[in-house]
């Protein structure tokens, strides 16, 4: 529903002039609240209803009312009580008989002031600010805007009305009877058409025909009681119960719709748009329908109404209205850190300092409203000055993480993009996101997979930054990635449809700087695999630096498993033989014993076994004591293994690349293995020398050998898991045998240099 400049503009003067002569109204009659009662042709003061002035102008009761504001009391002969609702002056004598003038200002009566003046016109203020930033900003992409408008204008002339009301002013008791029912009419309105715009079917509708009929019969009867004071009572409960119905529909609305549909947006509207009126019905309505009697004055429960546009204003004046439970999550946060900080500040005060305690209920309100105000303005300096934005149970943060770990694992650019966009749909809401790859050197587009393409502005495209986003026309429009003669353009339509919030903009600038390096790397990962390809097709060797990688690798994994065997299956097993040698010390059947020690026997063996595997997996003294240590380890459990003897010559290494000590470790380690499988040799010998920047390993033994050129065939694997081995790190190998000619290795390293 749309609502011209010349309607809009009409409906806010027309507001503001009815509003301005109720707070002026209000403004030249200050309440008094005097109730007399007639005894002897004299109007006597029976109570006050603000004691503190009563004793301050030394009104009693007991004292006989002459005139008011010059003009004495105007009561039908049969009316034993009157009410002085609100009066400039007034003429009293005592029981003395004295005569005192006594002249009424606000000066006397603060609260009242607060109450009937200075609050509803801040209220109005900040209704009118709203609607008006409504009107020129949102026009376009806020549902029923007419409606809303009126609304909180509405509540806002109920509300200043109540002054006038009291003192039974005639426009002040119609706009107050009328408005509470026409601002609870326009509620369901605006409700029922945001709540379609949702797609969401309510089970029971109530014609507006038949709500704005209702509105219309409470008119004519509010009009009819001023010309017949009759029908007042009857109009009273009709206007009160019609209230409740109302406002137990619109909860019902609310209420029924999230329990089937689950929006969260609908858990929002319910905090700013409902809760504000429950303690008008709880605190003042129900208790008057039901024992005639109020908890809490009207303009006390009218007071929760600010929290209407207060809550509209916490969530950015709703730039995307009601849909995102960040808001929720941040008013709440917000809301109970304020409150027990008020709360605790009040209690501070409450002990140290004598004071009412109505006094202590608006020095609590104040310093809560203070607070949270003040927790939104520095997270807005925050994000103005370093970026930083409340994040509640870091859901931005889960967003952008949740996208990267699902996009994280593809391996083509075109995948990439087309997940990203993809998540992007699902987090923001929108299927009109396209990626372009936009040629600087000519303005073309090089890709595009629709029918049609936009026309990009070349000096936008060329002044747009990575990771900049834009908003153009009805275009969101951001560069995802650049390289030196192409940018890959991202789009986001609009169309009044959506309008992206800062937190959403930081979120999508950070998942862009993401994505910009993920396409970088993409594209290194689909060289490499191409790479890969033409070394497989040719038949070449693979480069050194993948040889090494999967040999990195593949010790990483052997440290692993080593780790995990020593946790959990080698400290199982000790603690499977401690438990056999408490039962050994316990009385056991002789017949028992035996076999019991046999299976310890076996354990302890098997457990051995399972640590030499673990050592061989992971030398531990390599990394605690160095090479030296470790091969000298080796050696004395090779003299125990072996039928040969073993001569070796090692010169301490001083290489900068930590993992060459392990390299050296490793590949003796298989040359001995394999001699002690293979060669049959009666003795061993190796040697390492160290060199200037690396080291020489000569290997030698006298055993069978073997014909190298059908091991190559073979593919064996320990002779050429130590080619590969060294081939990774650019090294030198020389393999010498043959039959009964045993074996000579000669190997050497230079970091830096390259053997190829």
């Amino acid at each position: 529903m749309k609502i011209n400049y010349k309607t809009f503009l009409f409906t806010i003067t027309s507001y503001t002039l009815v509003i301005m002569y109720m707070l002026s109204f209000s403004f030249r009659f200050p309440l008094i609240g005097i109730e007399a009662e007639r005894v002897h042709n004299d109007w006597i003061i029976k109570s006050f209803t603000y004691p503190e002035w009563a004793e301050l102008n030394n009104v009693e009761q007991g004292n006989i009312v002459l005139e008011v504001d010059n003009k004495a009391i105007e009561a039908s002969k049969d009316s034993m009580q009157y009410s002085i609702r609100s009066a400039n002056s007034m003429l009293l004598k005592d029981t003395l008989g004295n005569l005192h003038t006594i002249h009424i200002n606000y000066s006397e009566l603060p609260n009242q002031f607060l109450y009937v003046f200075i609050i509803p016109l801040i209220y109005f203020l900040i209704n009118l600010a709203i609607s008006i930033y409504l009107y020129t900003y949102k026009r376009t992409s806020f549902q029923s805007l007419k409606i809303f408008i009126f609304y909180i204008l509405t509540v806002s002339l109920t509300y200043s009305s109540v002054g006038a009301s009291t003192q039974m002013d005639r426009l002040g008791m119609f706009i107050m009877s009328n408005g509470i029912i026409l601002s609870l009419i326009l509620l369901i309105h605006f409700l029922s058409n945001y709540l379609k715009s949702l797609n969401i079917n309510l089970a029971f509708k109530v014609n507006k025909r038949f709500l704005y009929g209702i509105l219309c019969t409470i008119c004519l009867l509010t009009l009819f009681e001023m010309i017949n004071p009759v029908v007042i009572p009857f109009n009273t409960l009709l206007i009160l119960v019609t209230f409740c119905v109302l406002i137990l529909y619109a909860i019902f609305m609310l209420g029924i719709s999230y329990v089937r549909y689950r929006k969260q947006q609908l858990l929002l509207l319910f905090l700013c748009l409902i809760v504000p009126f429950l303690p008008f019905v709880l605190l003042y309505i129900l208790p008057m329908l039901l024992f005639n009697q109020f908890i809490v004055s009207s303009s006390v429960c009218a007071l929760f109404l600010l929290f209407i546009p207060i809550s509209l204003l916490l969530v950015h004046l709703p730039e995307r209205l009601f849909d995102l439970d960040y808001q929720i999550t941040k008013i709440r946060y917000y809301s109970l850190f304020s409150l027990t900080l008020a709360g605790l500040i009040c209690t501070g005060i409450f002990f140290t300092m004598h004071i009412d305690l109505i006094d202590l209920l608006y020095i609590f309100l104040f310093v809560f409203i203070l607070l949270v105000v003040a927790l939104y303005f520095k997270e807005k300096m925050d994000y103005a000055n370093r970026k930083l934005l409340y994040s509640p149970k870091g859901d931005y943060i889960h967003v952008v993480h949740k996208t990267i770990e699902r996009i994280i694992k593809v391996t083509t650019v075109e995948e990439l993009l087309d997940r990203f966009t993809e998540e992007l749909s699902q987090q923001l809401a929108v299927s009109d996101i396209n990626i372009y790859i936009h040629s600087i050197v000519d303005g073309t587009v090089l890709k595009n997979d629709l029918p049609s393409a936009p026309v990009f502005n070349t000096d936008t495209i060329e002044k747009l930054r990575l990771g900049e986003i834009k908003k153009i026309g009805d275009l969101y429009i951001g560069c995802l990635h650049e390289t030196l003669d192409q940018k890959y353009i991202l789009t986001i339509e609009d169309k009044g449809k959506i309008y992206l919030k800062r937190e959403e903009l930081l979120c999508l600038e950070l998942l862009i700087i993401y994505i910009s390096n993920f396409i970088e790397n993409t594209h290194l990962v689909e060289d490499l695999f191409n790479q890969l390809d033409n070394v497989q097709k040719l038949g070449k060797q693979y480069p050194s630096w993948l040889r090494k990688f999967v040999w990195i690798k593949l010790e990483n994994e052997k440290y692993q498993l080593a780790q995990e065997l020593h946790d959990t299956i080698l400290q199982e097993q000790i603690h499977l033989i401690r438990e056999i040698d408490m039962i050994q010390d316990k009385q056991v059947p002789k017949e028992l014993q035996q076999p019991i020690q046999q299976h310890r026997e076996y354990l302890v063996e098997l457990n051995h076994q399972l640590r030499y595997y673990c050592e061989k997996l992971k030398p531990p003294l390599l990394e605690k004591q160095g090479l030296l240590a470790a091969l000298d380890r080796l050696f004395a459990e090779i003299d125990q293994r072996a039928d040969f003897s073993t001569i070796f010559e090692i010169e301490d290494i001083a290489v900068e690349n930590a993992e060459i000590p392990l390299l050296i470790y490793r590949t003796v380690q298989e040359l001995l293995n394999n001699a002690i499988k293979h060669s049959q040799a009666t003795y061993v010998k190796i040697q390492l020398i160290s060199t200037l920047n690396g080291f020489e390993l000569v290997y030698f033994d006298n055993g069978v050998g073997c014909d190298l050129s059908e091991n190559e065939q073979k593919n064996s694997m320990g002779l050429q898991g130590i080619k590969e081995r060294i081939y990774a790190y650019n090294g030198f190998i020389q393999m010498e045998s043959a039959p009964d000619e045993g074996m000579r290795v000669h190997i050497k390293i230079e970091e830096g240099n390259s053997y190829d």
